[in-house]
């Protein structure tokens, strides 16, 4: 069958592609490969640098000094549950994406240098105009953008199924877009644009998807191997692996492109109307994305400086409500001053904080509304109500050994609760 056509192309790449350098070659070889490296290791001194501080800024921005070691623990439980293995292929990408846009006249001509000084067609290239080569570099940021944006909302979410889909997703998306990071060149020269090398990907898998995983291999190998290891760590190891192999990968592209070339020409471009309505589909969706972050944004920021405002609770006027049989929540209730003495309005809409033992219910507490202007003391009258699982009290011993989990419900708009996450 076609499709199992070519299975051995990735790691017989590796071993032609030194016969098809010539000196000129050899040289942008290494040229593309000093490039890389530069690159990269600004790239990870930029992140090591930036990222700590980048997070305590934020710390300091949203919590009070004595409050900033437990939001450094919270900040590295939210950002975890994305998983290790989500994040490294982040890491990967990241980097393939730096040295795909500062490096992409190197690569391109030492694989113009390979097709030209070797017999790999029978037909030479045709490149598209200006204007073209621009529409199809958009069309791969939106591709880029959308796919880490849905794999970033799937791995969201705490369900095993979720982790599951959006690691097996990263693994699929990070092999097209490094195949078509190495591949792109000789088929963007004879006109074939991202969408249908994609479905060449697809039309011949062990052959294009043997090559990325080839090279892959190693980076995806240490990766698994430094699982729980602090993320600077993962960081250096991976993008220093994948700086050693973009040169290889680049002029082995080449040949495996050319491999490939005869399936893609043979493809029907699609129709006018059907890519109008993908890229329009891509648009839909990616803009949809923008707006719900700009709506979190937006919610979260008024709610940033809650834990720096100020508090005087007026005992005189607490008020409880116990249990009874037809009511088994406890209510509390009483009067606060709050001082808000940063430059924010604080609003916190009406929201909850479910608490769940081993997987299962254990308590839900109901927040009331408090807002309070910048500069401002209000008296509020703040209420709390608390419902707990009566049956779960008697379960004593997972109460006391297994996990808890924490989800605090935040009300975005009036009809739209986000969940955060903590565990």
């Amino acid at each position: 069958m076609k499709i199992f056509s070519g299975f051995l192309d990735g790691p017989a790449s590796f071993f032609v592609f030194w016969r098809l350098l010539d000196r000129r070659a050899w040289a942008l070889f290494f040229v593309y490969l000093a490039a890389a490296g530069g690159v990269v290791t600004g790239f990870a001194l930029l992140l090591l640098a930036l990222g700590p501080d980048a997070k305590r800024a934020l710390l300091e921005y949203i919590f009070p000094e004595h409050w900033r070691l437990a939001g450094n623990m919270l900040f590295d439980r939210f950002l975890g549950r994305l998983g290790r293995q989500v994040l490294a292929i982040f890491i990967l990408n990241g980097g393939m994406a730096a040295i795909s846009m500062t490096c992409f006249a190197i690569k391109e001509i030492l694989s113009r240098r390979i097709e030209h000084g070797n017999p790999l067609l029978d037909h030479g290239h045709e490149p598209w105009p200006l204007w073209r080569q621009a529409i199809e570099e958009v069309k791969f940021a939106v591709m880029y953008l959308l796919a880490y944006n849905v794999i970033f909302w799937i791995a969201y979410f705490p369900w095993e199924t979720n982790r599951l889909a959006a690691k097996v997703l990263s693994y699929s998306v990070l092999f097209v877009f490094f195949n078509i990071t190495f591949l792109c060149p000789l088929f963007l020269r004879h006109r074939i644009g991202y969408g249908r090398m994609v479905r060449t990907f697809f039309a011949r898998p062990f052959a294009a998807f043997g090559y990325a995983g080839f090279f892959l291999a190693p980076a995806l190998t240490a990766a698994w191997l430094l699982e729980g290891q602090p993320l600077g760590t993962v960081v250096v190891v991976l993008l220093g692996i994948h700086v050693l192999t973009v040169a290889p990968a680049a002029s082995a592209g080449t040949w495996v492109a050319a491999r490939l070339l005869p399936v893609a020409s043979a493809m029907r471009p699609a129709r006018l109307i059907s890519r109008l309505i993908g890229a329009l589909g891509m648009l839909a969706l990616l803009a949809g994305s923008g707006w719900v972050y700009a709506q979190l944004a937006s919610s979260i920021h008024a709610k940033t400086q809650i834990l720096k405002c100020q508090y005087r609770v007026d005992w005189s006027s607490f008020e409880y409500h116990l249990p009874s049989l037809t009511d088994l929540s406890v209510g509390l209730s009483m009067e606060i001053e709050i001082t808000n003495p940063t430059e924010m309005d604080v609003l916190i809409e009406d929201s909850r904080l479910e608490i769940t033992n081993n997987k299962k219910h254990f308590s839900t507490v109901q927040v009331g509304r408090i807002e309070v202007p910048a500069g401002e003391t209000r008296r509020q009258e703040v209420d709390l109500r608390i419902e707990i699982s009566l049956g779960r009290l008697l379960e004593y011993r997972d109460l006391l050994s297994k996990p808890w989990e924490f989800t605090l419900w935040v009300e975005v708009t009036e009809d739209w609760e986000f969940p955060v996450y903590f565990r």
